[in-house]
């Protein structure tokens, strides 16, 4: 009888253990799944963060462009220096500046 005894002690910790293995393989699969989903999620993430920055590089350079082509618009006619163009363009904001604070008033 202790042998009976010593075998079914033996079998219920070999049930238990292959339930607790069980449930790590089944914990290991999810784990696995959820990676596999976050990794998707990632990749997708970056592409569209990569398109995102490429229509911001191109809307740069076109405000960039507009802006060098408004500056030799505005003063092309003008042969003024470039430190003459900066006091000028300093000169107009303040007086944009006056005129925003006369309306405010």
């Amino acid at each position: 009888m202790a042998d009976s005894s010593k075998y079914d002690t033996f079998l219920l910790e070999i049930n238990s253990l292959e339930k607790q293995v069980y449930l790590l393989v089944q914990k290991g699969n999810e784990l696995y799944a959820k990676n596999s989903s976050l990794e998707k999620k990632t990749k997708q993430l970056e592409k569209e963060n990569e398109v995102l920055r490429l229509k911001i590089e191109e809307i740069e350079k076109k405000f960039s462009g507009n802006a060098v082509n408004y500056e030799s618009e505005l003063f092309g006619n003008f042969n003024l220096h470039i430190e003459d163009k900066d006091n000028l363009k300093k000169k107009i904001n303040e007086l944009i500046v006056k005129i925003d604070r006369q309306l405010s008033s």
